[in-house]
């Protein structure tokens, strides 16, 4: 029952902070759009990850929500580690922000960072479990968010760690990922997410973790 507690909380202060960033950063994009109307006639602005000094160098912006997206696992195709005893499905809510260091040419194509975070359901063994995220990206790709490749190490929480024949150790699991994503239309793309969760040996040698390949349908602000 103290682990469940102590998740809820955890769970409850992301979907806090989110809600909390979601109207600063819908202003901060907001201004970035002045900004790319007044782009002609000031060369400060036109940039949504950095302005400049007077002297030219770059100085780095400010934190924002990128996109939002929902995720669903197709695959469980075994990367990294044994190979997992049961079989899982996930399904969860991502929203990226763009952190303020990046470098972009003026083609509008380079590299920056991100924070992925994400809240969801995991499923295994007749077995559920809620589970968030929060991983630091470094993504290649458009400026605008609209193409993409990306890869991160972070942390994720478990509100269980038994799935039937299958143990994770612990609530604390390591998350790795890699993932791609492109335009359909407008405001919309789709993507591919890798996810790997591991112990990494920390709750002792004989736990499994698990790998997930995820399909996105993403929403860009």
């Amino acid at each position: 029952m103290k682990h469940y507690l102590i998740f809820l909380v955890f769970a409850f202060l992301f979907l806090s902070k989110s809600a909390i960033a979601m109207p600063y950063a819908l202003f901060y994009l907001g201004a970035e759009d002045e900004a790319y109307a007044h782009s002609a006639t000031d060369s400060t602005y036109g940039n949504p990850d950095h302005s400049r000094d007077n002297s030219g160098k770059q100085i780095p912006g400010k934190l924002s929500l990128l996109n939002v997206s929902i995720r669903a696992r197709f695959s469980s195709f075994d990367v990294l580690g044994n190979v997992s005893p049961e079989e899982f499905r996930e399904y969860d809510l991502a929203a990226n922000f763009r952190l303020p260091w990046a470098w972009h040419t003026q083609s509008g194509w380079g590299a920056g960072t991100r924070l992925m975070t994400s809240i969801g359901a995991l499923h295994g063994a007749g077995e559920t479990a809620l589970v968030a995220s929060f991983i630091p990206l470094i993504a290649l790709g458009s400026q605008d968010g609209r193409f993409t490749l990306d890869m991160g190490a972070g942390g994720a929480l478990l509100s269980r760690h038994r799935f039937g024949t299958q143990n994770y150790g612990g609530h604390f699991q390591f998350a790795l990922t890699a993932g791609v994503g492109i335009p359909l239309f407008s405001r919309i793309g789709i993507g591919y997410r890798y996810m790997h969760y591991s112990d990494s040996g920390i709750y002792g040698p004989h736990n499994t973790g698990a790998d997930f390949h995820m399909l996105e349908l993403i929403y860009r602000f």
